[in-house]
């Protein structure tokens, strides 16, 4: 079975950072990693969520950097 990520699923095992507080993070201006894990706890700990490369057991489903990509690809983040 697939994981369904939602506004609750748990992106940041380490620090319980959800998705939805991720995008929110990203929607006020959290556009980059480092700005990202700063704003949240994201990826400060075991960082397996921080990228694919980061993970190289794939535990995670989602990864941060993967999310910046999408939010940059939806209009989310202004261009700099």
């Amino acid at each position: 079975m697939e994981d369904v990520i939602d506004e609750i699923y748990t992106v940041c095992h380490c620090n319980e950072v959800t998705y939805g507080e991720i995008m929110q993070a990203i929607k006020v201006g959290a556009c980059d990693l480092e700005s990202l894990m700063k704003r949240t706890g994201a990826g400060t700990s075991c960082g397996l969520c921080k990228s694919v490369k980061d993970d190289p057991g794939g535990k995670r489903a989602i990864h941060l950097d993967e999310l910046i990509e999408k939010a940059k690809l939806e209009g989310l983040c202004p261009d700099k």
